[in-house]
């Protein structure tokens, strides 16, 4: 192991490599490295047309991670789960400019996985009837991007998709402390994700690994039961010499030892939401928990089950996950999102998606942005911009119980709870349930046929899949099912005989006593 600083490490990397990047928004990320090979691309253009491979969203939704190595010319090929609003990278694929493929995180995750073991890719159901089957694309985005890498495989019977892999050149990662030996432990971090993974595939490949530390130890003074990535995986390590900026747990926290599982924080009484249309659908699918339940709540709207959890005294009694792959505790949302306060355990992220494959949830709660009148699902594409599948084809695929979650339309709705009804003051200007997707995310017909419980529930109805459609089960008091739910949907749903109003106690403003 060498210890070499940024800039040095940015010189190791060649035109033409293929870059391997850690990372979940600012968990493991090494943005000092990132930041140092893209200011040495604008100094002297190289390195330039590099294949790039991450599995999660990587940065901060903005200026830092991914988008620093994303400078027009660097990236020739991109293998992502997420954008995370890389506006770089988006925009190069928009415009058709780069070869660009978006599969599943869980699938990227473990195609590290499948290197490290000799293997030459993933074969797995993960994504079959979605956009990643080539027989709707391969997740192919752009139309300069020609190569297959996803084929349709038939064994015993059974059709499964197979993801190719691509060999690692370089792998770029974070931990928290190196030796002299080059062993790294991660004890700062808010979890391990896919640090690990990312350099054993390398070094399969032949490959470097460059490591981004905040300390430096001598191997006498490391508990070996701390070392996550042993030294003979590492070939370079560099000390990050901003870690304020280029070395934080999440985008608000440099470091908070309660995120990183070293103090048990008590957690403050949860501040009452206000009673808007957020908090009435989150209300309504934390009904649906049941004790011992073990939940994945997505990003964005699913983060409000979460908070209601709270507030009714239902977070006891269930395991919260992120796919991340922690297990447990309080996870946070916003700024924090994919960390927790008070996990009980921290999984490497490809095991996480091993345990939500293998059914390990008990419900998940997702958002939906399109829906089709057969259930079809997009997340992931919107007007030829691109957002990315994350972990969503991997939970709704797996997962028996799945609750989607949103308003019933968007683009400045204002609503508002008076006298325990549901008062609409401005109509959303989109319409979500709509004719045609642009992509499909998630297959309706698919998930019913493989036995899965699908609901939808919106500001204004609760609303069952069926293999005939949608099925209004449940109506908010003040709602006209015509002229405030069907009218704002581009097909027909079905009305349940015996459709009744939603519990009242999501209206008022007292607690529900769910617990």
């Amino acid at each position: 192991m060498e210890r070499i600083d940024a800039r040095q490490a940015a010189r190791l990397i060649k035109d033409g490599d293929t870059l391997a990047v850690s990372g979940f928004l600012l968990a493991t990320t090494p943005s000092e490295l990132l930041r140092e090979i893209g200011n040495r691309f604008l100094e002297e253009g190289h390195p330039r047309n590099m294949t790039l491979f991450q599995a999660a969203g990587t940065g901060n939704n903005g200026d830092e991670g991914i988008t620093e190595i994303s400078h027009r010319g660097m990236v020739r090929r991109y293998l992502t789960g997420h954008f995370a609003r890389n506006r770089r990278l988006a925009e190069q694929a928009s415009k058709h400019e780069i070869e660009a493929y978006n599969f599943p995180q869980g699938v990227l995750s473990k195609m590290y996985r499948a290197l490290s073991s000799g293997q030459k890719g993933v074969l797995t159901t993960i994504g079959l009837h979605t956009f990643v089957d080539p027989r709707e694309g391969g997740g192919k985005l752009t139309n300069i991007t020609t190569e297959d890498l996803v084929e349709v495989v038939t064994l015993g019977g059974e059709e499964y998709l197979y993801y190719k892999a691509q060999p690692v050149d370089v792998a770029i990662i974070r931990g928290t402390t190196a030796d002299e030996q080059g062993n790294i432990t991660m004890e700062e971090e808010s979890g391990i994700v896919d640090a690990r993974e990312i350099a054993m595939a390398a070094k399969a490949c032949g490959g470097k690994v460059i490591v981004q530390v905040k300390y430096t130890a001598d191997s006498k003074s490391l508990d070996r039961n701390r070392v996550v990535i042993p030294g003979i995986f590492v070939d370079y390590v560099v000390v990050a010499t901003e870690p304020e900026k280029t070395h934080r747990q999440t985008v608000a926290e440099y470091y908070d030892p309660a995120i990183a599982g070293h103090t048990k924080r008590p957690v403050a009484k949860v501040k009452d939401a206000p009673l808007d249309e957020r908090k009435i659908i989150a209300r309504r699918a934390a009904m649906e928990i049941r004790p011992g339940d073990v939940v994945n709540l997505g990003y964005g709207m699913p983060e409000a089950v979460g908070h209601v959890a709270a507030e009714e005294g239902l977070s006891d009694s269930i395991t919260l996950t992120l796919e991340c792959g922690i297990i447990g505790g309080v996870p946070l949302g916003g700024a924090n999102f994919g960390s927790a306060l008070n996990a009980h355990a921290v999984m490497p992220m490809s095991q996480q998606f091993d345990f939500y494959n293998g059914g390990g949830l008990d419900v998940a709660f997702l958002g939906f942005a399109e829906v089709n009148e057969k259930g079809d699902i997009n997340v992931s594409s919107f007007g030829g911009r691109f957002a990315g599948c994350g972990g969503f084809i991997d939970i709704s695929q797996a997962t028996k119980r799945i609750f989607f979650v949103g308003t019933l339309t968007t683009g400045g709705l204002e609503e508002h709870v008076e006298g325990g009804k549901l008062v609409i003051d401005k109509e959303g200007s989109r319409m979500k349930f709509i004719d045609a997707l642009p992509q499909r995310t998630f297959n309706g017909a698919y998930a019913l046929k493989q036995g899965h419980d699908i609901t939808f529930i919106t500001d204004r109805c609760v609303m069952k899949l069926t293999e005939e459609g949608f099925l209004i089960t449940e109506v908010a008091p003040g709602v006209d099912i015509e002229k405030d739910i069907a009218a704002h949907m581009a097909f027909p749903p079905k009305v349940a005989a015996n459709v009744k109003e939603m519990d009242p106690r999501i209206f008022a403003p007292e607690k529900m006593h769910l617990a």
